[in-house]
């Protein structure tokens, strides 16, 4: 096995021409593993240093370019012209292969890459490798065979060839790809070699215990059939909680995208890759029925990201030839959201231009202006004509002082006019698809126009109607509105109407039904009223504001004018906003998405720029989310960070795109991986075991939380009058002030607590092979402990969180130096959890040495005296720096007796003599989460 035997089995790969607004599950790779040189690769991901923001990974690779074909805008490239900027670039481990080059029996013996295959239910002689193929025997029926590899993976892809031994007859043969095996619990991607037929069904499915659940099914899988001893291609990946399955003939082209996908959170450890087969009851086929496996491979993603420079290197030799090496750098999806001067988007204009529209001018205008910039690249702007005055945005009484998810929009109500001429492609893909919609924001109040009117017209001079308008009108002191048609004579056809007054959303849809025309009109996200007219559809092709120029004497805001090709209103203002909880949320418009969760916030703004987006948890309970306060008019990038600020989630880059680990999802993290440094073996290139340091520059222990427009709060600890005062505050956008104390008192259980920290430190994987799995499957995020540090270290493990890190990968090099945040304090209590209720203020009532199996505790705490209960004992304590377990208390008031159980002393390899009134207190104190 690697490092004793090969190179680390790294592959580059690189989709050339991909189209970035796609799937990335539809483009192809080019494998340029065969140029890499004996320069190590170098990858990041996460936070630099403790303190940091997490920033965007970086990947850093030189590649062999002697035919040029990397060379950027070299005509002769076979790549040619694609080696760009932005191409999708990907660093793969195939940390497991097997070809079933050997012979084997009673088992499958080791894989190619040195890791030993195990065998699941029945005898091993129904397992065995010959012919190029790991084979697995049914002679009965409703039997699983199952062979798992050495690995314990969270995240991977696998892929294996698989045959079956005949058509089947009754029942199918199922075999495919096991990921995340422990045991019981697994996945199972799979195809169905159907009987009565070579059709073949696509299955993921979730074990738990002995019950299969169905996540995705594909029957049939259209164009691939089946044959006896002929093989199938199985791709299949499950990368947190999304799984995706393709199957194949290898003798063909691959399919460019997943043929089935789903989402599931059920099983969130690493566990055993491997194949599983099984032949479903009823079949009649002579048995046994053998299932063939060959080409096995597992694959693990360290990188993924977009090129942002080649740097070719010429080498010219003394002999005159040349030569060439190109360093590929990249860079997570981060990183155009964090160069240049970002676009700070309204809550409305995000959400509108999202929804596809054919034209859209958000109005969104300087004071200074003198038109209404469009929002769709290459399109004219609005022209202003008469008195218009640009961010003049004034809400109606219905809005009071209501946050607005808007830039300041144009007031028309000087008598000004704004025209938007519509492109002629928009105008004829309207009236080929015979329906189009139009949406507006505006403020009309009733009794303060003088006449008619006629907010919104637009011109269809190819349709039956050649103009309409939407007229606002008095009647009675009572704000009327309604929608008039003309055709080309100018005979006015009614269309309907209503009343009300609101700042708002406002839109008409129009759509050919048979011969007639079918009209509904819109206020806020209720439909108002619904028409039916004869005749025919006719794209917009120009739409006005205040056409007539009529005056009013309060100010009339307009704006977010959009247009879309279809009639089924898209935007998200024209929809009730129910979240899951079940909880009505406002829109875009007067207090923008206001009560939004943090984390669907977080998705919803992952969507509107197409980004691809993970959470580790798909559904939270109600009473651990984070609802926010309306949305900013702020860059994505901000937006995203304040909502990971509220939630005080962990936000970072996940694949091609982001992923999110709710801050309820973070308390009391997994070990993910264990590191003895007994026996870690150090190298020159590993550098030290421990280099840390105990300084003040995480320590925080006053903080003040305060709300974005709303209260704060102060908290601080009792160590600041000893340690002096580091004070710190923090801004949070969130829905109200009722935890703001609660908030301020978690920062600083945070932050109060000094220890020996390292900025970073070593994980040498080719001197410590038997770590990589645990390290494949750590994310940021994921917990590591250090155990047996060096005598002169404190004596407790070394419990860290991995808040971001470097690689650096050879041939026969691999080394990560982790960024570390501590651990400890995102451990909160739970129902029947090894923590306890702290003892504030209980200490030795008589000093002990270091070996007394007695103690005398004093308790002046308000928690009461210690427990006597049984039932309670064993009971870890601290004692000083020592961790001491006893067996009993007895005594009904203070000082009481505690004894010692066996071998309770020197639990932390601490043993020492203790004077009276040194502090003791419960080894693990309850913390209660927030």
């Amino acid at each position: 096995m690697w490092p004793d035997d090969r190179d680390l089995p790294v592959e580059v790969e690189a989709a050339f021409g991909a189209n970035l607004a796609a799937d990335p599950g539809t483009w192809s790779w080019a494998n340029l593993s065969d140029r890499l040189t004996s320069e190590p690769i170098t990858l990041r991901a996460g936070k630099t240093s403790p303190t940091g923001q997490v920033s965007p990974g970086t990947c850093s690779v030189d590649l062999l370019n002697t035919d040029a074909a990397l060379t950027p805008l070299h005509p002769l490239s076979p790549y040619w012209p694609n080696v760009d900027l932005g191409t999708p670039l990907r660093v793969r481990l195939r940390w497991a292969e097997d070809t079933f080059g050997r012979s084997a029996s009673n088992g499958w013996g080791s894989a190619d890459s040195g890791q030993a295959w195990t065998t699941g239910s029945g005898a091993v002689s129904n397992y065995a490798v010959t012919g190029g193929a790991g084979r697995h025997t049914h002679a009965a029926t409703n039997v699983i065979r199952r062979t798992t590899l050495g690995v314990s993976l969270i995240d991977c892809e696998q892929v294996v060839d698989v045959a079956p031994s005949a058509l089947l007859t009754g029942a199918a043969l199922v075999t495919g790809l096991m990921f995340r095996f422990n045991g019981t619990d697994y996945y199972w991607l799979r195809a169905e070699m159907k009987s009565g037929g070579t059709a073949v069904m696509l299955k993921i499915s979730r074990c738990a215990g002995s019950t299969f659940t169905d996540l995705a099914v594909l029957d049939p899988l259209p164009g691939v059939t089946y044959a006896a001893n002929s093989y199938l291609r199985i791709r299949a990946q499950v990368v947190g909680t999304k799984l995706a399955l393709k199957v194949w003939n290898p003798a063909g082209a691959e399919p460019p995208g997943w043929q089935l996908t789903a989402v599931d959170d059920n099983i969130t450890t690493a566990g055993a890759t491997g194949t599983q087969s099984w032949v479903v009851p009823g079949n009649t086929n002579t048995l046994p029925v053998y299932a063939y496996h060959r080409n096995y491979a597992a694959r693990v993603d360290r990188f993924a990201g977009f090129a942002d420079q080649w740097q070719p290197d010429y080498i010219t030799s003394s002999s005159g030839g040349s030569d060439s090496i190109i360093r590929v750098t990249a860079s997570g999806i981060l990183r155009r959201r964090t160069q240049g001067v970002q676009p700070a988007r309204s809550a409305m204009y995000r959400s509108t231009l999202t929804s596809s529209p054919a034209a859209y001018w958000p109005g969104e205008d300087g004071g200074d202006a003198n038109q209404a910039a469009s929002a769709v690249p290459g399109h004219l702007p609005m022209v202003a004509d008469g008195v218009v005055k640009f961010a003049e945005l004034a809400v109606g009484t219905s809005g009071g002082n209501a946050a607005i998810g808007s830039y300041p929009l144009p007031d028309l109500s000087g008598g000004g006019r704004l025209t938007a001429s519509v492109p002629p492609a928009a105008t004829a893909l309207c009236t080929t698809s015979g329906q189009y919609a139009i949406g507006f924001t505006a403020s009309v109040t009733q009794a303060t126009h003088l006449g008619d009117l006629i907010l919104l017209e637009w011109l269809t001079p190819g349709g039956s109607f050649v103009r309409w308008r939407y007229i606002f009108f008095n009647v009675g002191g009572t704000l009327n509105w309604n929608l008039k048609a003309y055709n080309a004579a100018g005979t006015e056809t009614y269309i309907n109407g209503g009343s009300g007054q609101r700042f708002g959303a406002w839109g008409v849809t129009v759509a050919q039904a048979g011969s007639n025309i079918t009209v509904k009109m819109y206020f806020g996200r209720s439909l108002a009223a619904t028409a039916s007219v004869a005749g025919t559809v006719g794209g917009p092709t120009a739409i006005i504001g205040n056409s007539t120029g009529v005056t009013a004497t309060e100010p009339v805001p307009m704006g977010h004018l959009t247009l879309w090709p279809t009639a089924t209103p898209a935007a998200q203002q024209w929809v009730d906003n129910v979240d899951v909880y079940g909880t009505t949320l406002s829109g875009p418009d007067v207090l923008p998405w206001n009560r939004e969760a943090a984390h669907l916030r977080l998705a919803r703004l992952c969507a509107e720029d197409g980004i691809d987006f993970q959470t580790s948890t798909l559904s939270l309970p109600a009473d651990s989310i984070t609802r926010m306060g309306p949305q900013p008019t702020a860059t994505w990038m901000n937006l995203v960070q304040e909502c990971a600020e509220a939630d005080q989630g962990l936000l970072t880059e996940y694949g091609f795109g982001v992923a999110y680990k709710p801050r309820a999802a973070r308390y009391n993290p997994p070990v993910a991986l264990t590191v003895d440094l007994a026996t870690y073996r150090v190298t020159g290139a590993g550098g030290g075991v421990l280099k840390p340091s105990y300084d003040d520059e995480t320590i925080r222990n006053r903080w003040t939380v305060a709300r974005r427009g709303g209260s704060s709060a102060t908290a601080d600890d009792a160590d600041s009058q000893r340690r002096g005062v580091y004070e710190d505050s923090l801004e949070l956008n969130l829905l109200d002030d009722s935890d703001l104390l609660d908030r301020a008192g978690w920062q600083v259980h945070l932050t109060k607590d000094l220890d020996l920290q390292e900025s970073t430190f070593p994980i040498d994987l080719a001197a410590n092979p038997d770590l990589v799995d645990g390290w494949l499957s750590c994310r940021v995020g994921s917990r590591i402990v250090r155990t047996n540090p060096p005598a002169q270290h404190r004596p407790d493990p070394i419990d860290r969180l991995v808040e971001g890190w470097t690689e650096t990968i050879g041939p026969r090099q691999w080394l990560v130096q982790v960024v570390p945040g501590r651990a400890e304090p995102w451990d909160v209590a739970v129902a029947d959890g090894d923590q306890r209720a702290a003892a504030d203020g209980s200490t030795l009532a008589a000093s002990i040495t270091a070996t007394a199996t007695t103690l005398q505790i004093a308790s002046t705490s308000a928690n009461g005296l210690w427990t006597t209960d049984p039932a309670d004992f064993p009971l870890d304590i601290r004692v000083g720096g020592e961790r001491v377990r006893l067996s009993a208390i007895s005594g009904t008031t203070s000082p009481q007796s505690a004894t010692v159980a066996a071998g309770g002393r020197a639990v932390n390899n601490v043993a020492r003599s203790w004077p009276s009134g040194v502090e003791v207190d419960v080894w693990q104190p309850a913390i209660v989460s927030l």
